[in-house]
């Protein structure tokens, strides 16, 4: 989403109710499959929903667009999963959370193939939850490298290699543990 008139939480603080309930209902499920692939149990990734739709609620009158709001969601949610860590909250496998993600048809169950989806979770296992964290936005969410750097807080130049070497990495582990396939 754009910045400009058609930005949901701008049409909320312009006076539009029906423009939030948009927003929840575009971006719920979505924020959802982010925390549970972070880790969190399907109760706590509802409850942290529900914390980033209140801050959006709290602060909707000083929002001013500057950039993606699914970016500006995905960052308030960082911040709260950063938050719920920090207080010693319960996290998972990533194969676990991958089995609690989204039920929508995602990246992980559109590739599989045979066992191709077992081998991805494995080589996920094998990556800090920084790396993860990071593939989480530039590839799954999809977000631009430009707005994966303001919410990591680094350069889009770091982003941008980050994200080569470590889509390098998690194919030489899917090369070492599965069949072998052509990943492009």
């Amino acid at each position: 989403m754009s910045p400009s008139s058609d930005d949901l939480l701008t049409r909320f603080a312009a006076g539009d109710p029906a423009a939030f309930d948009e927003l929840v209902a575009s971006l719920g499920p979505r924020l959802k499959g982010y925390f549970l692939r972070q880790g969190a149990q399907s109760s706590t990734a509802e409850d942290l929903v529900q914390n980033v739709f209140v801050r959006l609620l709290q602060n909707a009158s000083r929002y001013q667009a500057s950039g993606r709001l699914d970016a500006f969601c995905l960052r308030i949610a960082r911040n709260l999963w950063i938050d719920h860590r920090r207080r010693g909250g319960r996290v998972f496998s990533s194969e676990e959370a991958f089995d609690r993600a989204d039920p929508r048809p995602g990246p992980v169950q559109e590739a599989d193939s045979g066992d191709r989806a077992v081998h991805l979770r494995s080589a996920l296992d094998h990556l800090d939850a920084d790396t993860r964290e990071l593939l989480e936005l530039a590839v799954l969410q999809q977000l631009p490298y430009r707005e994966v750097s303001v919410i990591l807080e680094i350069p889009v130049g770091t982003v941008k290699s980050r994200v080569y070497y470590s889509l390098r990495k998690l194919r030489e582990q899917l090369h070492n543990l599965g069949p072998q396939e052509d990943l492009s």
